[in-house]
């Protein structure tokens, strides 16, 4: 049985769907809509904890912006009405979007591909740049906050979930990685507005050029957030994934390569990139302990857990290591 609200959604949009299929229902709802007389589109519904909507308009618009320069982004769609938010009785917004096709890489991730990420990724910043220059940003929600305190202090929610061993490194190497992130500054030439979560799930490639799904997280972040998030997994193979391990050097030069061929880095970029690489492990950490209903909810979750304390182990032996 469908659900009246998506029925009403797509009913403003004169869209009537063939087929219906809910791809995604952890942070929030996708669905994906096939209709024999358009091309598909995504109905996605914003998690309850994600309802402020100047902070969903600037993401759309975003969204309107990069597709305006070509690149490769689900493109918001609006109702007859001319609006693009709907509001669903419990309170959650939800958009109607291009559905986005492409090809996901995991083993294939080579430097020429990174190279075009860095492109993608650039080529973002400088629009989004350009859209806060023209007052169009209208939040300061942060984008993928590691919330470092909570973690040092030992009372970040779903801790309790972790051993006390666990705990201990959360805490020394959240502290360390605070520290080292409040030192990057705030300055336009290292933080704007920011996609906030490109790890390769969310990259789908098109005859050779990069593109990117799931703005959900979109706000003010440090740039080198976005090519961290892509390096993740490649420096650390936690998720079931391809190990890149040997090739990462490569990868990552290629990536900021890419990158400086659309958008000025900041000056201390890499070492951004290197600590946020790090960091960003309690990102994944968190949506663990918040979304999934057991640690083991997908296979990789306990390798996952297991691994990542010990990559923040070795990350606190040896800082600087890149």
């Amino acid at each position: 049985m469908r659900d009246p609200f998506i029925e009403t959604v797509l009913s403003r949009h004169g869209v009537r769907a063939d087929a219906l299929r809910c791809v995604t229902r952890l942070d929030g709802e996708v669905w994906r809509v096939r209709s024999k007389a358009s091309p598909d589109l995504a109905l996605r519904l914003y998690s309850a904890s994600h309802q402020d909507p100047a902070a969903i308009g600037t993401e759309l618009d975003l969204l309107e912006a990069l597709a305006a320069t070509a690149l490769h982004v689900p493109v918001p769609q609006r109702c007859t009405e001319g609006t693009r938010l709907h509001r669903h009785p419990d309170g959650r917004y939800a958009v109607l979007l291009t559905w986005l096709d492409g090809r996901q890489h995991d083993r294939g991730l080579t430097p020429t591909r990174l190279e075009s990420v860095g492109r993608f990724t650039g080529a973002l910043h400088r629009v989004a740049t350009a859209l806060r220059a023209a007052g169009r940003v209208r939040t300061e929600r942060q984008a993928a906050p590691l919330d470092l305190p909570a973690w040092a202090a030992g009372t970040r929610t779903g801790m309790d979930r972790l051993s006390a061993a666990h705990h201990a490194v959360l805490r020394d190497s959240a502290m360390r990685l605070h520290d080292e992130i409040e030192a990057f500054g705030r300055g336009p030439e290292c933080w704007g507005l920011v996609h906030g979560d490109l790890h390769p799930w969310n990259l789908l490639f098109v005859r050779g050029a990069a593109g990117a799904i799931d703005f959900a997280d979109c706000g003010m972040g440090h740039h080198a957030m976005d090519l961290a998030a892509t390096l993740q997994y490649l420096r650390y193979p936690l998720a079931g994934n391809h190990d890149h391990r040997r090739h990462y050097a490569a990868l990552h030069d290629a990536l900021l390569k890419g990158y400086a061929a659309e958008h000025t880095p900041s000056p201390n970029l890499i070492r951004q990139v290197s600590v946020l690489v790090t960091a960003r492990l309690f990102l994944t950490l968190a949506w663990i302990l918040d979304d999934w209903p057991a640690l083991d909810h997908r296979p990789w979750g306990p390798g996952f857990i297991d691994g990542s304390q010990s990559a923040l182990r070795a990350w606190l032996a040896a800082p600087l290591d890149p």
